[in-house]
């Protein structure tokens, strides 16, 4: 069994995924757009390139995620959780901090504690709350 998460964005999922793969690796796998997809949808010129599902994977981790639905007038804050990112050393963890960054909101400054070599808090400039963390073994 392995879990994913799945993220809803508000219009900007595209972008945030193409940021992703640059700045943390992986491969998107898989994209559609709500034009691309089969059946009847009542989409406008600003909603037929939303992105509807994409897959970006990540070693053993997949991030999934979508635009929220045309019929959805409300952008819906991203909230109550965190998406963890375990690296193999301080300089990585430094790479990808300083790239979840760039024109986010740090929660908390990547630092030592107790339990990491290297742990910050972040939420990016897509909405997207992560923890970085190079974890000490025990």
């Amino acid at each position: 069994m392995q879990f994913s998460a799945y993220l809803h964005f508000n219009g900007n999922c595209k972008q945030a995924f193409a940021y992703y793969q640059k700045h943390l690796g992986g491969k998107i796998a898989m994209s559609m757009t709500y034009g691309e997809a089969p059946g009847e949808m009542s989409l406008t010129d600003a909603t037929r390139d939303l992105i509807i599902h994409t897959r970006l994977a990540i070693g053993d981790f997949t991030l999934m995620g979508s635009d929220n639905p045309p019929s959805v007038q409300t952008p819906v804050p991203m909230q109550g959780f965190n998406i963890t990112f375990n690296v193999p050393n301080t300089a990585e963890a430094e790479r990808v901090f300083k790239a979840l960054s760039v024109n986010g909101e740090v929660r908390q400054p990547l630092t030592e504690t107790f339990f990491a070599h290297r742990f910050g808090m972040v939420t990016d400039q897509f909405g997207l709350p992560w923890m970085v963390i190079y974890e000490k073994t025990a």
